[in-house]
Formats: C-alpha cells, structure tokens, sequence
C-alpha cells in the first residue's frame, strides 16, 4: 500500500507562553503573551480545510463510500476494502479536536472575556465550530462536546450521544447567529475571515442552513424535528446563491496548493495516476447526459468515451480517471453548497417535511440545485440549462430517489457529504445507490462509521467507550 502524507496547510507558530523568569525580571520581548481570536480562527479552519482534502480525510472516505475507484493493484491504496491507517484516523481525530476545535473554543473564549466582548467575533467561530462538530460526529457518532476543549476542568471528557451532540448544535447556531445580532460589526474577524471576509448576513445564511442540515439528519429518527424544519423553509434566511458558498480556497504556488494537488505533485509529478471513475458515478452520468462528465473526468489513453471501472476492478490506461480539473492546484475545498442546500430543501417539500408535500415546488428546488451544480463545476450556461430543461421529478417516491440520485452525482469530490448523504438517504438496503460490498473486503455489513483512534483517545480517556465500536455499526441518525 502507497504511503499517504499529510499535507501541512498551515505552519502557524502561536507562543502562548514566556520563557522562565529570574526574579521576575527577565521577560521575552519576543513572546506572544495575547493571541486575537483572528489569528486562532485562521489556524483553525485553515488545518480544517487542509484535512478535508488531505491524504487523511479525502482518499480514504472517497474509497471507501465509493465515489471514486482506486483502479485495483494499478491505482491508489486499499481504504475502498476497509484497510483504513491508524494515522488516517488519528490524525483526523487531531485536526478535529486540537488543531482546530481547540483553537475555535479558545478564540470564543478570548472574544467573550475581552474587556469588552467581541460578540461578534465569538459569533462567527460559534457557528464554524457547530459546521466543524456536525463533521465529527457524523464520523464517529458519540463524541466529546459539552466537556471537550476544556482540559483544565475535564482532562477525560465523557462522551456525549449523537442525539445530545445535535441538538447541542442547534443551540450553539442559535447562540452564533444572536451573537452576531447584538455585536459590532466592526469587531467582525474579516482578514483572517478566509470564507466569507466578515459578510455577517452570509454567516447568518450559513448558520441557519447549518440548522436545515442537521435537522434533516435528525428527522427520520426524532420526527419532531419536522415543526423546526418548516420554520427554516418559511423563513426562507438561509444560503441562497453561490456567492454564500463556504469553502476555503487555494493557490497554484507551492506552499498553498489543494492538498489533492499537491499529492499528485509528490506521488505523480502532478498528473492522476491513482484515481479512477467509479461507475457508480458515471454510468448515471451517462444515462443522463450529464454535461459535467468531462469536468468530472479525463478521458483514458486510446479511446473514445469515458470508460469507468467497478469498486475495487482492475483499471489499466483505458478508464477514464478523475479529472485534473477537479485535482487542479488552486481547487477550491467546498464544505458547504448552495446546490447542496437546494438539493434539501427538494427533498422536504417531496416528501412533505413540516410542510405538505409539494412536487412543483420540489421539482423547481431540484433543478435549480441541478443548475448550480452544473455551474459550479464549469459547464456553460448554455449546456447547464439544456440539461436542466430535460429533467424532471416524477411521483412522490421517484422524486426523492432521483434528488439522492442527483446529490450522489454532486457529491462526487466531496466524500464527507458524500457519505454522510448516502446514510440519510433510506434506511438500511434502501440509500442511493445501491451499494455492494467490495471485492476484498471483511465480509458482513457496508461501511457505517470510522472508529474511534485508540493510541489519542480510546487509551488515554478513562471515559472513552470500553469496546470501540465496528466500522459496520450503525450511529443514532442511521436507520
């Protein structure tokens, strides 16, 4: 198996402390005694979003949701078998908790104990750390929150359930967005604002889609989350373009390249040699038409068409790979989408989510989400439009199956949302796609959840879970 590295995406150097005093008067005029909560959020979501995309995070999810193809023996490791690195998990685990996490609970910390609070500074780290937490727990379910990030009074943190963590979540938007309401927006972190560069109406907008997002995770299995989701939906404040999309971008310089990229440019002298179209993908793609085929994928060496590969099939210079377009240096890492936020609000109106069914509001929902998704990815206008004008929802149980359909298509370079969405989309036997078990792999259940790193929290928390659940072990959302 090629070994995977983490791409550093930011070397950050914060000295918090002073160097050892002699009677108390030998100080370091060098030493950072304050930190601004600017400075900790730019380290938080920047080691965020370079996991994301990393070695760590990406490769294995996308392999192992199926999303792209590792090509057998001739591509890229073994994590679509379920042969996950220990470092994959643990350093996951770190960038969520210490690189990140932690530098978002201090930054909300300093804003709120300042002299005079920056309300609205601790607003905007409130609600990356909700976005950041939803990604965790959707990892591993039962995880520490409200005793996590707070060594000092919780050295070994309980484990809250997920159920606990989500409706933590909601409350933790709420107090972001009101935070916001009665700040300064003066006191906004702008620079170091690297999604949204202080525009507190796009972090309101991300904060209440952040609230639909959960709350659609939450309602197969607590129905009464139906009344909350009506109200969002009636509201009607939530990410409405793609100019309210969050992600991070990148550089085509060396040290600020996509972590994707940069892999490619270590392994692959910055070509794809490893990662190959999964049919699972194309083969809707091609049923349909799909204009974003040839932004999706590079054509393979002395063919015609794009030709895909099974999970887990031998693939040779023929099948189509990912395209370079999708791996290029400065790709942005989309965490949240405008297609994506259409895409739910499609499916509450189908299948009647607090409100009464609509299949015309649907059906409008769908193929706007389709067009932004065309969009996004680089298709003209015209295509992007022509395609659109060729789809429609059906009845009731066609229509919330083609919308998964569609949100598994776009979901394609973004495995995290990928497999979460995939979860949510039916109960066990029923999600979109159908999916099988690799070749290769354990035989028993598909893949339901990354299990906890022992060697950073299992072993040294006396109050982690006792048996680390199995990778095939459902969380409290799945049914």
């Amino acid at each position: 198996m090629k070994k995977i590295i983490i791409i550093t995406l930011a070397a950050l150097s914060l000295g918090l402390g002073s160097c050892k005093k002699y009677l108390d008067i030998n100080k370091d005029p060098y030493a950072v005694n304050t930190v601004s909560p600017d400075l900790l959020f730019t380290y938080a979501i920047t080691n965020w979003a370079g996991n994301r995309a990393s070695g760590d995070n990406y490769i294995p999810n996308a392999l192992m949701i199926q999303s792209i193809a590792s090509g057998g023996n001739y591509g890229w490791g073994a994590e679509n078998v379920y042969d996950f690195s220990i470092y994959s998990l643990g350093n996951t685990w770190k960038t969520y908790y210490s690189s990140a996490g932690n530098n978002l609970k201090e930054a909300i910390g300093i804003a709120e104990s300042s002299e005079i609070p920056n309300k609205t500074a601790a607003g905007q780290c409130k609600i990356t750390l909700a976005a950041l937490t939803y990604e965790i727990t959707m990892f591993w379910g039962d995880v520490p929150f409200k005793e996590a990030w707070d060594a000092e009074n919780f050295p070994y943190p309980h484990f809250d359930t997920q159920e606990e963590v989500f409706n933590s979540l909601l409350s933790l938007l709420d107090e972001g967005m009101e935070n916001i309401k009665n700040g300064d927006p003066l006191t906004a972190i702008t620079a170091g604002d690297l999604f949204y560069k202080g525009n507190l109406e796009k972090w309101t907008h991300l904060a209440n889609s952040l609230k639909f997002k959960i709350l659609m995770t939450m309602v197969d299995k607590d129905p009464s989350k139906k009344t909350a989701i009506a109200n969002l939906l009636s509201e009607g404040q939530m990410i409405s373009s793609a100019g309210d999309n969050l992600q991070m971008g990148f550089e085509n310089t060396p040290r600020h390249y996509n972590p994707k990229f940069a892999l490619l440019k270590a392994f692959a002298g910055g070509s794809n040699l490893f990662f190959f179209a999964n049919n699972l993908v194309l083969q809707p793609m091609k049923a349909q038409n799909d204009p974003r085929i040839p932004k999706y994928f590079d054509m393979g060496l002395g063919v015609t068409d794009y030709i895909g590969v099974n999970t887990e099939q031998e693939a040779d210079t023929t099948i189509a790979t990912i395209s370079m377009y999708l791996y290029r240096p400065d790709a942005p890492e989309l965490i949240f989408s405008y297609q994506e936020q259409l895409f739910l609000e499609a499916e509450a109106y189908a299948r009647g989510l607090g409100v009464a069914p609509d299949l015309g509001t649907a059906d409008a929902k769908y193929k706007d989400a389709l067009l932004a998704a065309c969009l996004y990815y680089g298709v003209s206008s015209t295509d992007a439009n022509d395609f659109v004008a060729t789809k429609t929802l059906m009845n009731s149980n066609d229509a919330v199956k083609e919308i998964h359909l569609q949100q598994w298509i776009d979901l394609m370079d973004r495995p995290i949302e990928e497999f979460n969405n995939w979860r949510r989309s039916g109960p066990e036997g029923a999600e979109v796609p159908a999916l099988t078990l690799p070749p290769g792999a354990p035989s028993g259940p598909l893949f339901r959840r990354w299990v906890y790193p022992n060697a950073e929290e299992i072993s040294p928390n006396p109050n982690a879970p006792k048996n680390n659940p199995q990778y095939y072990e459902k969380l409290w959302f799945d049914l």
